[in-house]
């Protein structure tokens, strides 16, 4: 069943560019929820509004072809759009540039124990 707080949320997505954290806050939403967009993305409610809108799978797999096959003109920033409300949007994350702290010697010496006693193992 649809809520209200779902209703707002879609409304407020599509007028801020698909933000649906600031959607769903603007909607009311407690903060954990927000937090975790998910568990508005993926409710059921949520994706019966998209369908009766006419958000569908379909509709977004028909407009990916398309613009594969047509190649005019860039659609990407209205396809992620329509991915992000339907909740199949994955963010990539860069976490090659993130420091490692360093480990302390006992936690060394015991990787290093550990890998030498895998060295020695036959198979």
């Amino acid at each position: 069943m649809t809520t209200i707080k779902q209703i707002l949320a879609i409304e407020k997505t599509l007028e801020n560019g698909g933000n649906i954290t600031q959607a769903m806050r603007e909607a009311g939403y407690r903060e954990a929820t927000i937090n975790n967009p998910s568990n508005l993305t993926n409710s059921k409610g949520f994706q019966e509004l998209c369908e009766k809108g006419g958000l569908t799978d379909d509709l977004l797999i028909n407009a990916l072809v398309e613009d594969i096959k047509t190649k005019k003109g860039s659609r990407k920033a209205e396809l992620e759009l329509a991915f992000k409300i339907k909740g199949r949007f994955v963010q990539k994350v860069d976490i090659t540039s993130v420091e490692v702290p360093p480990v302390s010697a006992d936690i060394q010496e015991s990787i290093n124990r550990f890998l030498m006693r895998d060295s020695d193992t036959t198979l």
